[in-house]
C-alpha cells in the first residue's frame, strides 16, 4: 500500500473498539517492553516539538542527547484513548529509541522501519495490526494531509496489509 492508500483508509474506517482484556493486554505489552527498551534513558515531557530549529528537524541534536543518555519528547496530541496518558508516553518514547537504535531518520523509511521492528516483537495478530495503525496509520496521514489526525484511533487494516507490509 501506498501512503496515500494506508492514510485514506485510516480516515475513512470506523474506531475499532477494542475489548477491555485486549486492551490491558496491550498496555501491559507497552509497559513491559518499556522496561526493557528504556533502561539507563533519562526521558523528559515537554509540550512544544524538541529538536526543531525553525521548521526543520535537527538530528544533530537529537544524537547528542541520545549519547548522553538522555531525550525530550513532546506531550503534544498526547491523547490515546488506547494507552491513556501515561502508557501512550512510554509508547512515544520506544518509537523515538527505535529510530535512535536502529538509526533510521523520521520519513516513511525511518517510519516504517521502526513499525516494522516494533512488529517483530509480538507474535500477536491482533497487537500487530494495532501497532500498525498507532505508528504507520497516523504517520501516514500526517505525510499525506500535513497533519496527525486530530483522533487517534484504532483502525485494523487487514492481516495480509499488515503480514506483507512486515515483509515487504
Amino acid at each position: 500500500m501506498k501512503i496515500k492508500d494506508i492514510a485514506e483508509y485510516y480516515i475513512a474506517a470506523p474506531n475499532y473498539k477494542i475489548p477491555t482484556q485486549v486492551a490491558r493486554e496491550f498496555s501491559q505489552f507497552i509497559v513491559d517492553l518499556a522496561q526493557i527498551e528504556l533502561q539507563g534513558m533519562s526521558f523528559q515531557y515537554v509540550d512544544f516539538d524538541p529538536y526543531f530549529r525553525g521548521s526543520e528537524l535537527c538530528l544533530e541534536d537529537i544524537y547528542a542527547d541520545f549519547y548522553q543518555r538522555k531525550l525530550m519528547i513532546s506531550t503534544q496530541g498526547n491523547n490515546s484513548e488506547l494507552l491513556g496518558p501515561e502508557i501512550n508516553m512510554m509508547f512515544r518514547c520506544i518509537h523515538e529509541m527505535h529510530h535512535l537504535q536502529l538509526n533510521v531518520g523520521f520519513g516513511w523509511e525511518g517510519e516504517a522501519a521502526t513499525a516494522i521492528h516494533i512488529m517483530s516483537l509480538t507474535d500477536k495478530l491482533l497487537f500487530k495490526q494495532i501497532l500498525f495503525s498507532e505508528t504507520l496509520g497516523q504517520v501516514a496521514v500526517r505525510l499525506h494531509r500535513g497533519q496527525f489526525p486530530e483522533f487517534q484511533k484504532v483502525v485494523l487494516f487487514e492481516p495480509e496489509v499488515v503480514r506483507c507490509f512486515s515483509k515487504c
